[in-house]
């Protein structure tokens, strides 16, 4: 099966939408994550991994543990 470009978003209180242009008006005040996946799931998977990643990494830069 064939991987397609995928917008996950996540929106500040929290949910979490795939599918739409990264430009998209409705995605102004998320968080945008494009990744390559096979479905919508995955691509939901993906995109949460890419957040957790990101939110960890500002965190050891600040000093916090996260």
């Amino acid at each position: 099966m064939n991987t397609t470009l995928w917008t996950a978003a996540r929106f500040p209180d929290g949910s979490w939408s795939t599918g739409g242009a990264p430009d998209d008006p409705d995605y102004v005040h998320c968080t945008v994550y494009r990744v390559p996946a096979k479905d919508s799931d995955e691509a939901l998977r993906l995109g949460k991994a890419e957040h957790r990643k990101a939110v960890r990494k500002a965190a050891k830069a600040s000093g916090v543990k996260a």
